[in-house]
C-alpha cells in the first residue's frame, strides 16, 4: 500500500461540512480532498470545473448554471443528483448547522433543476464572487452529520483526535487516473521544533508548512525539497474596538507606531514573507499602496498620553499556541512596554482557539493568524463589516459596510477594485487590526515524492501526488 504521510500544522475542530466549527483554515484543506464542490481554484487561482463539467454565468451575475459530470457518486455509493446538490444548500440555511455561508449566500433566491444534469442558482442581486465562495470554504457532501462523506479523491476512514487522521483512495472518483496514492495519513505538529524533529526522523513525506528558519538546512542535508508560494496568509494584532482602551483610535495608532515590524519580519520569517500596511501585501492583485506605518516611539507615547493612559495600562491579550505566534507576542510585548502598555498574554491550543477563543470569548487584544481568502468579498465581508462572522473586534464603519455591499454587487472588475481600494484606505486610517506581516506558504516534501506543490490557498492537492 502506498501511504503518503502528511504533516500538518494543527488539527481541526470539526469536519462537519459547511458548519461553523469546520469553517477554518485547518479543516478546509482536508474537506477539499474529501468533499469538493462544483468548481475549484487551481494553483494559478483560476476557476476550474470540479464536480461540474462546465458552468455559465448570466451577464448580470444573478444566475449560475452548472452541468454535472456523469456518473458521480458519493463515497457511500449513492449517486450525486441535482437534488442532492440542492439539499446541500438547503442545509446551509438550517439554523441547526450554524453555517457561516448562510450570510454569505443571503441573496440566494432559488436552487432549482433544469434537467437531470443541470442545476441553476438564482440570486436577488448580482453576486459575481459566488464561484469564489463555492471554491473557497463551501463543500458538497451527502446527508450526514457525523462524518464527511463526499465525492473527492479520498474518503476519511479514521480520526483519532490528537493523534492522526487517515484517508483512503476512493476508486469511484471521477478522474480515473487519480488519486495515485492508496492512503493519506495526517498528523499534526503546531510547534516548529516538533515539525523539524518529525522531518529529521524521516516520518513525513509531505509537510504543509516548513519552519522558515530551518528550510535551508533541511534542504542542504537532503531531507526535504521546499517551495514557497505567495498567499494572503497574515498575522495581525486585532483590537477590541468596542471597549476601552482600544475604542479610542489613538490607542490603536499608538500600538502601530510602537511595534517594530521590521524586527518581526527579520526574526521570524527567514525571508518567507513581508511587512505590509493594508489588507493585502505587495504582489497581490488586490494590493493597495496606502500610507506606510513607520515605527515612531515618540509619536506612540504622545498618542497614549493624549488618550489618557500616561500612567500605563494592562491589556488582556490572547494568542494561539501555534509557532511562532507566542514568540511574536513576547516580542511585541517588549515593544509596547516602552510606552506603558503591558500585555497580559494567555495562549491557547488550536483546536479550541478557532473559533471558540478568538470569536467567542472576551479579550482586548488578540494575535490572530488568518488563512488565505479566495476573494476580497470573503475577506472584507466577514472580517470588517458590522457584525461580520470573523469580526470579534466589534469594528463598525458605515462607509465600510456600504463599500463591501457595493463591491459584492458590482459586475465591473474596475469598479470592484476601486471599492476595495477605498476599503483598505479606511482600514489604514481606522486600524481595527494591525497587520504585522504576510506569510508565504512554504511547503516541503522529501526526495522521492513527485507532483506536490503548495497551493496559494493552502489546499492540500494530493490527488496526483505519488511516492517514487
Amino acid at each position: 500500500m502506498k501511504t503518503i504521510r502528511f504533516l500538518s500544522v494543527h488539527e481541526m475542530l470539526s469536519l462537519n461540512p459547511n458548519s461553523r466549527l469546520a469553517d477554518s483554515s485547518s479543516a478546509t484543506p482536508l474537506l477539499k480532498l474529501v468533499c469538493p464542490n462544483l468548481v475549484r481554484l487551481d494553483r494559478d487561482m483560476t476557476l476550474q470545473p470540479d464536480l461540474a463539467s462546465s458552468f455559465t454565468v448570466s451577464e448580470d451575475s444573478r444566475e449560475f448554471v452548472f452541468t454535472l459530470r456523469s456518473g458521480l457518486r458519493f463515497h457511500n455509493g449513492r449517486p450525486i443528483t441535482i437534488e442532492s446538490i440542492a439539499s446541500n444548500f438547503q442545509r446551509i440555511f438550517d439554523s441547526r448547522v450554524g453555517s457561516l455561508l448562510a450570510r454569505d449566500f443571503a441573496s440566494m433566491e432559488s436552487v432549482e433543476p433544469i434537467d437531470s444534469e443541470k442545476i441553476k442558482f438564482r440570486f436577488s442581486e448580482p453576486f459575481p464572487s459566488f464561484l469564489f465562495h463555492l471554491a473557497g470554504r463551501c463543500h458538497i457532501a451527502d446527508d450526514v452529520w457525523t462524518q464527511p462523506v463526499g465525492a473527492g479523491p479520498f474518503q476519511v476512514t479514521d480520526w483519532v483526535r490528537g493523534s492522526y487522521l487517515t484517508m483512503k483512495r476512493f476508486d469511484g472518483y471521477y478522474n480515473p487516473n487519480q488519486p495515485v496514492a492508496d492512503e493519506i495519513k495526517v498528523t499534526w505538529a503546531p510547534q516548529a521544533t516538533d515539525r523539524i524533529q518529525v522531518i529529521e526522523d524521516g516520518a513525513a513525506d509531505v509537510v504543509e508548512i516548513v519552519p522558515g528558519g530551518a528550510a535551508k538546512s533541511l534542504q542542504e542535508r537532503g531531507l526535504l525539497v521546499t517551495e514557497a508560494t505567495a498567499s494572503t496568509r497574515k498575522l495581525s494584532i486585532c483590537f477590541n474596538c468596542a471597549e476601552p482602551p482600544f475604542d479610542d483610535r489613538r490607542m490603536r495608532q499608538a500600538v502601530a507606531y510602537a511595534v517594530d515590524r521590521d524586527n518581526l519580519v527579520a526574526t521570524f520569517l527567514a525571508g518567507f514573507g513581508s511587512k505590509f500596511d493594508s489588507a493585502y501585501a505587495d504582489g497581490s492583485p488586490w494590493y493597495v499602496n496606502v500610507e506606510p506605518i513607520v515605527k515612531d516611539l515618540e509619536k506612540a507615547q504622545l498618542l497614549v498620553n493624549e488618550a489618557g493612559y500616561s500612567s500605563g495600562v494592562t491589556i488582556k491579550t490572547v494568542t494561539t499556541n501555534v509557532a511562532p505566534v507566542p514568540k511574536v507576542a513576547e516580542t511585541v510585548a517588549k515593544d509596547l512596554a516602552q510606552i506603558g502598555i503591558k500585555l497580559d498574554v494567555r495562549a491557547f491550543d488550536d483546536p479550541l482557539w478557532w473559533p471558540l477563543i478568538y470569536i467567542d470569548t472576551h479579550w482586548e487584544m488578540a494575535f490572530q493568524g488568518m488563512g488565505p481568502r479566495s476573494h476580497p468579498d470573503f475577506l472584507f465581508g466577514r472580517e470588517f463589516v458590522t457584525g461580520g462572522a470573523f469580526n470579534p473586534t466589534g469594528f463598525s464603519n458605515k462607509r465600510m459596510d456600504e463599500i463591501v455591499l457595493s463591491a459584492r454587487q458590482s459586475i465591473s472588475k474596475t469598479e470592484q477594485a476601486q471599492y476595495y481600494r477605498e476599503a483598505q484606505e479606511i482600514l489604514r486610517e481606522e486600524l481595527p487590526t494591525l497587520p504585522l506581516y504576510s506569510m508565504d506558504i512554504l511547503g516541503g516534501w522529501r526526495p522521492g515524492v513527485v507532483n506536490y506543490r503548495p497551493h496559494p490557498l493552502q489546499y492540500w492537492e494530493l490527488a496526483d501526488t505519488a511516492l517514487e
